[in-house]
């Protein structure tokens, strides 16, 4: 009924060009039967009679966009799709066409052709939601999703009154983590149309996202408490249960969504990542495929042929990147594992960690790939036999603690670099060498859990006997400024360290006496090469830094401190002051 609705608004607009208009009011006057047939459902019938009135009026415009929407309805998209290429043709302003040729194009795949004709059905009727949504259908599809949620923004703004833009809109700002923005927006669903079932799904997830956990698991019960036969609050309820630190009660809420829906990849991905972090690794990693298959990941390219872990004997391997900088130096602990099966082992690396991984792992070719999103596979210049994403290496490599190794550190950095950054560092004058990072994250991997400000940080910046050394990336010009002109402690920041190749890093941190830093990359390099870090972790942090234990398998020289109540900082940074007092004092 909808479609119908539309279509007869758009029949009985007069087109723009006022000489056209008399001849196409005289068209639509004799699409009557037409009109009747398509309301009626009998479309072969509605093909023929908008037939006989083009034979009379070719140059109907309408007479051709109510045919190709008969063949629409019947699936004949192939037969529809050149009247409506002559519709817009003739009449350039028919909003209706154009909007039907972006989502026939859409639907082959051929995005290009879908964003322009959407374009054009948005610049005809700018008001028209619909048109709108279909732009951020393919904005979506190639990746563009905050020009997608722009979209869907002014989509809202013209159709407030419907829910299920709403809900849409949400489910978006979830995918790309803008918590903040979906909260109200989630709220004002329950205001406008009460305590259902979506809506309280939705501000469950909104909720969880900006760390209300109390309130997600309530909101997430009385969803429940409507419908109990639905996955989805299940696994927000367990995600909010485990980071309230209640993991057994998280596993039985996620394995309640599984048994309600087996091919539940969230929860099934969610069960993983509890798994990993106590260290059951082999039901972890299997559950951790279930990565590939989460709406909030992109599409992520092909890996077919894939790899199933079994022995290489001689063949050739392609290694995907994926994820963030931290996980990609985590994942190479297995390039050894793998090199050692491979006759040749190709590898996909971001581009500032290739001269490191280059020098690192010498048995494998480095493919530096700087765009995550691309739909292009990496050609290595010889036939592939077999790919992997890199997260997909230690289901077959590290399935238990033994199996990780007690390495002293698997990346080698450039020692005329380490030499180098000695030297400056010994010009700062005795007393340890510590290198400090604050931030880390993105929204969507929760930054604001994991992250500090320097003030918080100043029992251990103040602590004697130490030069401190910027290991920060991002913005952080006027935090350190800020905190030296009232502190009046030095943060020494050397930007070519740090903003440029990571194989800088490398060597700078080989030059340090010690990292001390929240979650965040700077973490997986210190340790992968080997070096001393002490790592401030959240109650319940990112899987890879597990549950309960002060070490990480991956990394031995990797020290943890953990809150010990979700957001209690203050401990653990009155006992990373002590430890370091303690080691200060040794170097006296």
């Amino acid at each position: 009924m909808r479609m119908l609705k539309n279509l007869l608004t758009g029949l009985w607009q007069a087109p723009a060009a006022a000489a056209r208009a008399a001849l196409e009011q005289e068209a639509i006057s004799s699409l009557g039967p037409a009109i009747e047939a398509f309301n009626a459902g009998r479309y072969e019938e509605a093909v023929r009679a908008c037939e006989t009135v083009i034979a009379g009026q070719p140059d109907s415009a309408q007479a051709r966009h109510l045919c190709a929407r008969a063949l629409m309805a019947l699936q004949r998209h192939a037969e529809a799709l050149p009247l409506l290429k002559v519709a817009v043709d003739i009449d350039p302003a028919l909003a209706d066409a154009h909007g039907d040729l972006a989502r026939i194009r859409f639907e082959a795949g051929d995005h290009q052709a879908a964003e322009k004709h959407a374009r054009d059905a948005v610049a005809a009727q700018p008001a028209e939601a619909r048109f709108r949504e279909v732009l951020a259908d393919v904005l979506q599809a190639t990746g563009r999703d905050r020009d997608a949620l722009t979209e869907l923004f002014a989509a809202l703004e013209f159709a407030p009154e419907r829910q299920d833009l709403l809900l849409r809109l949400c489910a978006g700002l979830d995918r790309a983590g803008r918590h903040r923005e979906m909260l109200p927006l989630a709220e004002r669903a329950v205001a406008e149309n009460g305590e259902n079932f979506e809506t309280l799904c939705c501000l469950a997830l909104a909720q969880f996202g900006v760390d209300e956990l109390e309130a997600a698991e309530a909101t997430a019960r009385k969803a429940l408490r409507l419908r109990s036969d639905d996955s989805a609050p299940y696994v927000v309820l367990g995600n909010a249960l485990f980071e309230l630190g209640r993991p057994d009660e998280a596993l039985a809420a996620h394995r309640r969504a599984l048994k309600l829906d087996p091919d539940s990849a969230a929860a099934r991905y969610d069960i993983g990542l509890i798994n990993l972090m106590r260290c059951r690794f082999r039901e972890g990693w299997e559950h951790f495929e279930q990565r590939l298959n989460i709406n909030r990941f992109r599409a992520w390219r092909s890996c077919e042929p894939r790899w199933n872990g079994r022995a290489l004997q001689g063949r050739t391997i392609l290694v995907m990147r994926e994820q963030g900088l931290g996980d990609e130096i985590m994942y190479a602990s297995c390039y050894p594992d793998l090199l050692r099966q491979s006759a040749q082992c190709h590898i996909e690396c971001d581009p500032r960690l290739e001269r490191l991984f280059t020098r690192s792992f010498p048995g494998a070719r480095f493919h530096p790939l700087q765009d995550l999103h691309t739909r292009e596979r990496t050609d290595p210049g010889v036939p592939v036999d077999v790919y992997s994403y890199a997260g997909s290496l230690p289901r077959h490599f590290r399935n238990g603690l033994q199996e990780f190794p007690a390495h002293s550190g698997y990346l080698k950095p450039d020692p005329q670099r380490v030499g180098h950054w000695r030297q400056r560092l010994a010009a700062l004058g005795t007393g340890l060498k510590v290198g400090i990072s604050w931030r880390g994250g993105v929204a969507v991997t929760r930054r604001g859990r994991r992250s500090l400000d320097l003030t918080q940080l100043l029992p251990v910046l103040s602590v004697p006997g130490v030069h401190w050394i910027n290991l920060q990336y991002g913005d952080r010009d006027a935090d350190i400024a800020e905190f030296s002109a009232a502190q009046g402690i030095a943060i020494t920041d050397w930007p070519e360290a740090i903003d440029r190749d990571y194989d800088e890093t490398a060597a700078l941190v080989s030059a340090l006496d010690l990292v001390i830093s929240v979650c965040t990359s700077v973490v997986h390099l210190t340790g992968a090469l080997g070096r001393p870090a002490w790592v401030m972790t959240p109650r319940i942090p990112e899987w890879r830094y597990g549950l309960g234990r002060d070490t990480m398998p991956w990394y031995p020289s990797v020290r943890l401190f953990r809150q010990p109540g979700r957001g209690e900082w203050q401990p653990v940074i009155a006992e990373i002051r002590e430890r370091l007092q303690d080691q200060a004092k040794g170097q006296d």
